[in-house]
């Protein structure tokens, strides 16, 4: 037994010194309250060890499911940013590429992106802009094209299901979806320069999913999970971060999306047995579930 412990012990030491040499940049919007986006995948990568910079694609005064938030728009900042690390000789394992303020912006990300990719960068992209059937207030066509274009460029995207059918033209967004139906929109979305895809919204068959197709086998995976009645920002944050922190350390598509999910609802469990309210998952009190 004592063996088993110490080597159980080992295995979670090399993993932490493993991750602490893996550095990550964010870039996403920065809320001042609410636990979301930047906030969120730094709390989350940072308990996986990761060496986590990140840089505001803008800052917002909350959560956007408040109903109201002023945003400032910091893309003069992030290009300054990304011009002093690289005089530093800051260089990255993976990019985090979320939500991106304007085509300037979504534009010097995408060669930023580029670059860092032909360096051997592994960049992930969550092309937030749409959910329930429609862009987000604010956001328009050209919007959709930008993130087309960083969809070309990224290994792995986190689309929901609005996203998706966006970003693959698609006129309507279904409620449902039969599994044929669901892998016409995988191909469609790869037709277009998608590569890995993680769907984190669907619905196939009447079943609410996650469902994956990994491009190197041609495998489409189907996570089913249930629903819960919760008016809740951040959970696609919370997935996608800790698909990331689990893929970067076994390079396994499907382990990754399955150890994700299975996290991100124990977290949700313990949130509801103590929920008061709150919009946003306060994060940092549920970090030791993944201990």
């Amino acid at each position: 037994m004592q063996k088993d412990i110490n080597e159980i012990a080992q295995a979670s030491q090399a993993t932490l010194v493993q991750n602490k040499n893996v550095p990550i940049l964010l870039l996403s919007d920065f809320p001042s309250y609410g636990t979301v986006a930047l906030r969120m995948a730094s709390a989350v990568l940072g308990k996986l060890h990761y060496d986590v910079f990140s840089l505001p694609t803008a800052l917002v005064s909350n959560t956007l499911n408040y109903g109201k938030a002023e945003i400032l728009d910091t893309t003069e900042y992030l290009f300054h940013s990304l011009s002093v690390w690289k005089e530093l000789g800051f260089s990255f394992s993976a990019l985090f590429i979320g939500f991106v303020l304007g085509e300037t912006q979504a534009e010097y990300i995408y060669q930023f992106a580029k670059e860092e990719k032909e360096k051997g960068s592994y960049i992930f992209f969550d092309p937030i802009m749409a959910d329930h059937g429609k862009l987000y207030n604010g956001l328009q066509k050209k919007d959709i094209e930008s993130r087309k274009q960083l969809m070309q460029v990224a290994d792995c995207i986190f689309p929901n299901k609005t996203e998706a059918c966006l970003l693959a033209d698609l006129k309507t967004v279904p409620d449902n979806f039969n599994l044929d139906e669901a892998k016409e929109l995988i191909y469609y979305l790869a037709q277009k320069g998608a590569k890995n895809i993680c769907i984190t919204s669907m619905k196939i068959d009447e079943m609410p999913c996650i469902f994956l197709y990994e491009e190197s086998t041609k495998e489409f995976h189907t996570l089913p999970y249930t629903e819960r009645k919760l008016n809740l920002g951040g959970t696609g944050d919370l997935f996608s971060s800790l698909f990331i922190g689990k893929y970067l350390q076994k390079k396994n598509f499907l382990s990754a999306g399955e150890w994700a999910l299975q996290k991100t609802n124990s977290i949700l469990d313990a949130f509801q047995e103590r929920n008061h309210g709150e919009k946003t998952i306060p994060i940092e009190e549920y970090l030791p579930i993944l201990d």
